[in-house]
C-alpha cells in the first residue's frame, strides 16, 4: 500500500510539473549562453512561431522548440524536481532565405544545438516565472546554455495577422522619434522588446503620432497598434 501511495504521489507530482508546459504556447525570446552572452530572437519572416510540448504517455514528453527550423526532443521527467532526462532528439533541415538572414540562420542552428548536442540521458533542466499575464519559461542544457521563452508572441503569423489593417512606420532604423501614421484614434499603442517585456503604453490621439524612442535601448522592438498589424523597428 505504502509503496502504491508513493507511485501515486510522483505520478500526480510529475503531472502538476508539466502542467505548465503542456497548457502554454510558447515563443523562443533570447538564448544566454553558460559565459553570459545573451542573444535575442531576431526578427524573421511571418514572426516566431509558438514551441509546444506534448505528451508521449506515462511521463514521456517531447518538446518541439520552433524559429525557423523546430528543434525536437523526446524527455522523461523526473519526479519531485524540474529536471528532464533527454531520450531523442532530432531538427529539420530548411533553409532560411528571407530578411535578416545572417543573424536568423545563426540563430537558428543555436536552437537546434541546444537539443540536439546534449548526449542521450543528459539531464536539462526548466523553471517557469510569472510576471503579471506573461509567463517565462528558462530552460538550461548540459553545457549551462539557457534558453528563454514566454507565452506571448512578438509577431503573429502570416494567417492571423493578413486580415488586419496596416499602418506606416518610420524611420526604420530609429534613433530618437518613431513616426506612425495612417491610424484611426483612441487605440491602445504598445511597444514590446523581443523578449516579451512591455517598454511603452499609449493611446493614439490622431491618424499620426510620434514617439519619443530616445530612452529605449539599442536593439530589436515590435510596435502594436489594436486592430491593426504589428510592425518590427531596430532602434540605433
Amino acid at each position: 500500500m505504502k509503496k502504491l501511495l508513493f507511485l501515486l504521489a510522483g505520478s500526480l507530482m510529475t503531472a502538476q510539473q508539466t502542467s505548465e508546459l503542456l497548457s502554454n504556447s510558447w515563443y523562443i525570446s533570447k538564448m544566454v549562453t553558460s559565459s553570459g552572452q545573451t542573444t535575442n530572437t531576431p526578427l524573421i519572416d511571418n514572426g516566431v512561431p509558438a514551441t509546444t510540448f506534448n505528451s508521449a504517455g506515462g511521463t514521456s514528453y517531447v518538446i518541439n522548440s520552433r524559429y525557423y527550423n523546430t528543434s525536437m526532443m523526446s524527455f522523461g521527467v523526473m519526479p519531485g524536481g524540474n529536471n528532464l532526462i533527454k531520450t531523442a532528439s532530432s531538427c529539420t533541415l530548411l533553409f532560411y532565405n528571407g530578411g535578416n538572414a545572417t543573424p536568423v540562420r545563426a540563430y537558428d542552428q543555436k536552437n537546434c544545438d541546444a537539443y540536439v548536442l546534449g548526449a542521450y540521458g543528459s539531464i536539462y533542466s526548466y523553471q517557469i516565472t510569472t510576471n503579471g499575464n506573461v509567463k517565462t519559461l528558462v530552460i538550461t542544457d548540459p553545457s549551462g546554455n539557457k534558453i528563454y521563452y514566454n507565452n506571448t508572441s512578438q509577431l503573429s503569423t502570416k494567417e492571423t495577422e493578413a486580415t488586419k489593417k496596416t499602418f506606416k512606420t518610420y524611420p526604420n532604423p530609429v534613433k530618437e522619434v518613431l513616426n506612425i501614421e495612417n491610424i484611426e484614434k483612441n487605440l491602445l499603442l504598445k511597444i514590446f522588446d523581443l523578449s516579451g517585456k512591455l517598454v511603452l503604453e499609449t493611446k493614439t490621439n490622431d491618424s499620426k503620432i510620434s514617439i519619443d524612442t530616445s530612452n529605449l535601448p539599442k536593439g530589436q522592438y515590435i510596435v502594436s497598434v489594436e486592430n491593426y498589424k504589428s510592425y518590427p523597428f531596430i532602434k540605433e
